[in-house]
């Protein structure tokens, strides 16, 4: 496994821009199916998920530290459950400013 460090937050519209990275996804989990997911990026973005047998989704909404495919789906690494109800309005926008050049490491 790759090591584990300031991943930057990404949602579905940047996940070409970090193919063989590992990143920080906020989502919505839409459809779980043995060892896959479908997700929902805070942009509102489809994700395909490929979840190892150690994650454990227990809350709707999680965020991922995963890596990024080729095929722009993402490989989870480790995942943290966040609970019922999340502003993915505001994750969006924390996005949108990390990624930002004004806010390029001052947010991750």
């Amino acid at each position: 496994m790759s090591r584990l460090g300031p991943e930057p937050r990404i949602n579905s519209r940047l996940l070409s821009q970090f193919k063989g990275q590992t990143v920080r996804l906020t989502v919505k989990v839409v459809k779980l199916n043995g060892d896959t997911a479908t997700v929902e990026a805070s942009d509102g973005g489809p994700i395909g998920v490929v979840l190892p047998r150690d994650i454990h989704i227990e809350d709707p909404f999680v965020e991922l530290i995963a890596l990024v495919k080729d095929d722009l789906s993402v490989r989870a690494l480790t995942n943290i459950n966040l609970g019922k109800n999340i502003d993915m309005k505001a994750v969006d926008a924390l996005v949108t400013l990390s990624n930002s050049s004004k806010g390029v490491g001052v947010l991750c």
